[in-house]
């Protein structure tokens, strides 16, 4: 069995019950590892988008992360964790340093970002709206000269793109 294989077997464990819009929610965390995945990221991404949700949303901790999967995904799913704050801007900002800090984090944020923008086009106008909104401070904080810019370009190209080509169709829908 491979890492990523026991990723999804734990995180499928760990989101038991929880759901994702109509979906249960390892239907978000598949997208976002199918993303990540059609983008030729390594298995530590991979890995790590399987777990991205489980610090912030279940009972699995971080020790629990780093002794079956190694520090490096414990510190990727760490970083993509939101902060407290007092509400959804305060949570990002408080965020987004330590996801900026980590170029394989920000990978992994983006292509959750993908999926949920991906996922509310489908079925919440009004979510995808907010996504939009909220693209330009997002790529703003999380942009950052210190990370291999070929490594990233990949995941801010499919993001970017597809704001580009929603922006730029009629409004009809929202």
């Amino acid at each position: 069995m491979t890492n990523l294989e026991r990723a999804l077997m734990v995180a499928e464990k760990a989101h038991a019950g929880q759901s994702y819009d109509i979906y249960p929610y390892m239907y978000h965390v598949k997208q976002v590892v199918r993303i990540a995945t059609e983008l030729g990221y390594d298995e530590s991404i991979l890995v790590s988008c399987a777990l991205h949700d489980t610090l912030e949303d279940t009972e699995l901790s971080y020790n629990d992360i780093k002794k079956a999967f190694g520090e490096e995904v414990a510190e990727i799913v760490y970083a993509v964790t939101d902060e407290l704050g007092r509400n959804r801007d305060e949570r990002k900002r408080n965020t987004y340093p330590k996801i900026r800090d980590n170029w394989k984090a920000t990978v992994v944020k983006i292509c959750d970002r993908i999926a949920n923008m991906q996922q509310s086009l489908e079925y919440n106008s009004r979510l995808f709206k907010m996504y939009q909104e909220e693209n330009e401070t997002f790529c703003s904080y999380l942009m950052s000269k210190h990370h291999p810019h070929i490594e990233t370009n990949k995941a801010w190209v499919k993001l970017n793109t597809m704001v580009k080509n929603q922006n730029e169709k009629p409004k009809q829908n929202m």
